[in-house]
């Protein structure tokens, strides 16, 4: 009823129908059937986690509603659709929600992109990059932020991890050394390679199998982490792929002028391990997530220290033989 009411009061939209769906992990999702389809984002104020991504809602929708109604990009993107008061959020003491237009396809997820779908998402992001040196106006708080948080906090867990006696603490210490080390690296690529890297570009920062849907063409969604940052930023998560001669051959052809810098490569994709370790450690000791759900989260730690090792050690699992070389 609550949604119902928001969406009436507050978007101008009767629904007849309003059902819960899969969403990301950012915020609880829900299909809209009102005058045409709409899809509803809900975000939980009260979990501390979601705090970072409801503070950004006023910086990046607007580029994205900016960047949805670009010719290059319509039906490509994600599609915003404003409030009443002619802002992109509705607030309530306990939630914030963001409306946009429905995706008719699903998410490949698990799954992984398929080839044509690699090739897609590479057009759609090097489109990306090339059309953001158009926005028509002064995007703040859109900065990439390089003072690594997460760092600083999975330093703090790993000072006192081993007077806990959890599950989490059983798995994160033994590894300790290894985590200090992927710290001690994303430092040193920030400081030596990342501070003097340009020109920067609006990326998505998190383009992956899960943030895109498939219909009839693929369209890439959940913007939560749009930012100026080198494209390398956008382009590292593909490096590892069996796809990436292809996705790399896609981007070239509409960014023929662009040189990928393999250090921003390892910098984005070690920094990305430790932030994911550092949003699911908080997670579980700051939330209330349930016993399935700390298992998932256990099971996604666990692997992405397995990959940063592999990655400071330079055996990068190449999971095709084009892998882009990172050192």
């Amino acid at each position: 009823m609550m949604h119902d009411e928001v969406l009436k009061e507050h978007f101008g939209v009767a629904p007849t129908n309003v059902c819960e769906v899969v969403g990301g992990f950012s915020a609880k999702a829900y299909r809209v059937d009102a005058d045409r389809a709409y899809f509803l984002k809900v975000y939980d104020r009260s979990l501390p986690t979601m705090r970072p991504f409801i503070e950004r809602i006023d910086a990046y929708m607007p580029a994205l509603g900016w960047l949805s109604t670009t010719p290059a990009l319509r039906g490509r993107v994600a599609h915003p659709i404003p409030a009443l008061n002619e802002t992109y959020k509705v607030e309530t003491p306990d939630h914030v929600f963001l409306l946009f237009a429905h995706i008719q396809g699903e998410t490949p997820g698990e799954k992984g992109l398929t080839l044509r779908q690699t090739e897609e998402l590479a057009e759609i992001l090097a489109i990306l990059h090339d059309t953001s040196k158009h926005i028509p106006f002064d995007t703040p708080g859109l900065s990439e932020d390089i003072s690594l948080p997460f760092c600083e906090k999975l330093e703090r867990y790993l000072a006192n991890a081993d007077l806990e006696a959890s599950a989490l603490a059983r798995l994160v210490c033994p590894h300790a050394a290894t985590l200090r080390a992927a710290i001690a690296e994303t430092v040193r690529l920030r400081d030596t390679v990342r501070l003097h890297a340009a020109p920067l570009v609006l990326c998505h920062a998190d383009a992956h199998s899960y943030n895109v849907m498939h219909g009839n063409r693929l369209v890439l969604v959940d913007w939560e982490d749009l930012r100026w940052a080198p494209a390398e930023a956008d382009l590292f998560m593909h490096a590892l792929s069996p796809h990436w001669a292809a996705f790399w051959q896609a981007y070239s052809a509409i960014r023929s002028d662009f040189r990928l810098d393999a250090g921003l490569m390892r910098f984005n994709l070690i920094r990305r391990r430790l932030d994911d370790i550092g949003l699911d450690i908080e997670r579980i000791t700051q939330e209330d997530p349930t016993e399935a759900e700390t298992t998932k989260m256990l099971g996604w730690i666990a692997l992405s220290i397995s990959e940063a090792r592999e990655i400071l050690s330079g055996r990068e699992r190449h999971r095709g033989h084009n892998a882009v070389k990172l050192r």
